[in-house]
C-alpha cells in the first residue's frame, strides 16, 4: 500500500514538515519530495484541481515569469510584483465559483508561496520551478474496489493495487490485501 500522506486545511504545517520550503532556499527536497506531496494532495483533496485548471495558472506563472527575466530589480518590483500577487485573487475567485475550480489544498499553496514571494526575483523563479514540478507529479489517486461491508458500511478496497494518497479518503475504506 502507498504511504498515507497527512493533511488538513488549518494544520498541514504541524503534521508533515516535507509540505514545507522556503523560496529563498531551496533545498534537495523542495522540487522533489516537497513537490510530489503537494501535487498529490492538491489533486486529490476534496473534489481535486483537474490538471487543465492547474495548468492555467501554471500558464499564468509562466506568462509572468517571461516578463520578469529582462526586467531590473526596481521595475520587476513596481510594474509586475503587483500582478503576481494579483494571484491570490485569482485563486479565491476559482475557489469561490459554482462548483469551486479549486481546492482548500491549492488554496494553501498559493497562499504560502506568494507570501514568500517579494523584490527578489530569484524566490518567483524556485515558485515558478516548484510549479513545473507539481505540475509534473500530478496524479489522481486510484482506488480499486472490492464491495461494499454492509457492516462496517465502508468501502473494501485492494490496498496492494490501491495508491491512497490522502488520509482522509483512506478513512472512508476498509483495506483487504489479497
Amino acid at each position: 500500500m502507498a504511504d498515507l500522506i497527512k493533511w488538513s486545511k488549518n494544520n498541514w504545517k504541524n503534521l508533515d514538515k516535507d509540505f514545507i520550503f522556503d523560496l529563498g532556499n531551496i533545498t534537495e527536497k523542495t522540487f522533489d519530495v516537497t513537490a510530489q506531496k503537494w501535487a498529490l494532495v492538491i489533486a486529490n483533496q476534496g473534489r481535486g484541481v483537474e490538471k487543465n485548471q492547474l495548468r492555467n495558472f501554471y500558464d499564468k506563472v509562466l506568462e509572468l515569469y517571461q516578463k520578469s527575466v529582462n526586467m531590473e530589480k526596481e521595475e520587476y518590483k513596481t510594474k509586475l510584483l503587483p500582478f503576481i500577487k494579483m494571484l491570490r485573487s485569482k485563486v479565491y475567485y476559482a475557489k469561490n465559483k459554482e462548483n469551486g475550480k479549486v481546492n482548500d489544498a491549492f488554496v494553501e499553496f498559493m497562499e504560502y508561496s506568494l507570501n514568500q514571494i517579494d523584490e527578489d526575483k530569484k524566490k518567483f523563479e524556485n515558485f515558478k520551478y516548484l510549479f513545473e514540478a507539481i505540475m509534473g507529479f500530478y496524479m489522481k489517486e486510484k482506488i480499486i474496489k472490492l464491495y461494499f461491508n454492509r457492516k462496517t458500511k465502508k468501502q473494501v478496497i485492494d490496498c496492494k493495487k490501491s495508491l491512497i494518497f490522502l488520509e482522509e479518503t483512506f478513512k472512508n475504506y476498509e483495506c483487504k490485501e489479497n
